[in-house]
């Protein structure tokens, strides 16, 4: 034994570090390596401030349970199991708590304590960093800069623009139901459904802000973009792990933005010389961008900041709305029951597929209820990917919760928590009926204000009532004018569909007849 310490002692003091062997310097780095992972092990799980609220051994010591999570598209399941295990509070990585509770989302979403929490160095972050070169409403920090940004960009949401924009919106609706009523000549043809949808979304959103739609070469760039992201992802929950650390945590913003720079996630999507050209064709057209410009608040935003809003609105109406369609109508074929029941809503209202339009849809009870039952089932973005990290020492939910601590609600878990809904994993969309949600009826203790697809507060979706203007429409027309029938009716959504951040991995194939 000594005389193996004496020749350790004489490799490593006696000789210049270029004459070591290449394996004896191999092994010293993974000796090291190995060390200091056990020793930050030791500390994440026995001495580090969070290390009283439970979770799994592995989430507790470092962040591969997230990452095997994010990579395995498993995200919003695997966060809503742990919740079922550990509470409605849960560490899911050695610095970051989960809740599940509609006071936590309060807490978080809607602070007293102003500059409660911050976004700077969280994985939301570091994916804004990715897409986004200068700030936009979703990645402005402080909350002086957001008001005026919000401000700036209200006014292309209000009542007065939704129905000033209703034409646009007719318009991709009649050019999607044309496109299904041309494949129903061929009642055996498959159709992706999915596809069509998306189309449709992506048209009409394009539209909708620059007064044109937006190219399908443009929608395949952002379908590229989104693949890439969902590869880059888990990386992204390690990098975040490390930005806790001193030094490394500003290397790490440094190799995102150079992975920005490098693969262009936007430009392609939309380039800054056609947003100048979409600006200076503006001729009186009702659009967003029009409606941004005009506003005296917008006098403040530079260029960039137009162009990464006008981005954010593109990108974050379509990702949102494409999942919901796609969503509700995979759970109204598989249930067509509830099909038959829309429709006959819809046809004892509108004579004619055309009248649809111009009615008044927030007064038809069972097609906002399938829509508001398929919100709940499928928030379109999970609850992880917008979370914070406290700035100060805050309590949450009557949780503790030490300053620098990442922290998120869960909505796909507190929309499907059995203690807040009856039957809470199936499709039940009578719950939002008045005839079925009353007293001595199951649903009658739901409790529907833990519904938060929009999350709340001042951060909230901006343009939840022009989303929803545009999906109730959709649905309304297609189901008033096609019977349709699923073809890959061994896919099954909560199963198959992968989710980390956003919803993937789904194509609903359908055939279409005329109703």
């Amino acid at each position: 034994m000594g005389s193996f310490t004496g020749q350790l002692s004489h490799v490593l003091f006696s000789s210049p570090l270029w004459h070591w062997s290449p394996w004896v310097l191999v092994g010293l780095a993974f000796l090291g390596f190995t060390s200091l992972t056990l020793l930050l092990g030791l500390y994440n799980y026995f001495l580090h401030p969070v290390a009283n609220i439970r979770g799994p051994f592995l989430a507790a010591v470092s962040p591969l349970y997230l990452v095997r999570s994010v990579w395995s598209r498993r995200l919003n399941q695997d966060i809503q199991a742990l919740h079922r295990k550990y509470g409605r509070v849960v560490r899911i990585a050695p610095n970051e708590l989960s809740f599940s509770s509609e006071r936590a989302m309060r807490d978080v979403h809607n602070p007293v304590v102003p500059d409660a929490f911050t976004k700077k160095g969280t994985s939301e972050d570091l994916i804004l960093r990715l897409v986004f070169s200068s700030t936009n409403l979703l990645t402005v920090d402080d909350e002086e800069s957001h008001k005026r940004l919000r401000s700036a960009l209200q006014p292309a949401f209000t009542a007065k623009a939704i129905r000033e924009q209703q034409e646009i919106t007719q318009f991709h609706v009649q050019k999607t139901l044309d496109s299904l009523l041309a494949a129903a000549e061929n009642p055996n043809q498959t159709v992706s459904l999915t596809h069509e949808l998306n189309k449709y979304v992506w048209g009409n959103v394009g539209h909708l802000s620059f007064g044109e739609p937006v190219s399908e070469e443009q929608l395949a760039h952002h379908e590229r973009s989104k693949d890439i992201h969902a590869v880059v992802a888990p990386l992204l929950e390690y990098f975040q792990y490390l930005t806790s650390m001193p030094m490394v945590g500003t290397l790490v913003r440094l190799v995102v933005a150079g992975m920005r720079t490098m693969f262009g996630f936007s430009g392609n999507i939309l380039g800054k010389s056609q947003l100048q050209r979409r600006i200076a064709r503006q001729d009186g057209q009702k659009n967003f961008l029009v409606a941004i410009l005009g506003s005296k608040e917008s006098a403040g935003l530079s260029t960039d900041e137009i162009h990464s809003n006008m981005l954010l609105l593109l990108m974050g109406g379509y990702d949102s709305s494409a999942v919901t369609l796609s969503a509700a109508f995979y759970h109204l074929l598989t249930h067509p029951e509830h099909y038959k029941r829309l429709q006959t809503e819809l046809r004892g209202a509108f004579s004619s597929t055309d009248e649809v339009a111009s009615g008044n849809l927030l007064q038809l009870p069972v097609l906002n209820a399938c829509l508001k039952e398929t919100l709940r089932l499928v928030p379109p973005f999970n609850g992880h990917g917008s979370h914070r990290i406290a700035a100060k020492d805050v309590v949450v939910d009557d949780v503790k919760v030490p300053a620098g601590t990442l922290l998120s609600t869960d909505m796909y878990t507190m929309q499907r928590d059995p203690d807040c809904w009856a039957f809470p994993e199936e499709y039940r969309p009578e719950r939002w009926l008045n005839e079925f949600n009353g007293a001595g009826t199951p649903f009658e203790k739901d409790v529907t204000s833990t519904w938060r697809p929009f999350a709340l507060g001042h951060r909230g979706c901006i343009g939840r009532e022009m989303a929803m203007h545009s999906l109730r429409m959709a649905i309304a027309t297609i189901v008033h004018a096609c019977d349709m029938k699923m073809v890959n009716t061994d896919f099954v959504w909560d199963r198959d569909a992968g989710n980390h951040y956003m919803w993937h991995d789904y194509d609903i194939k359908v055939t279409v007849s005329k109703a």
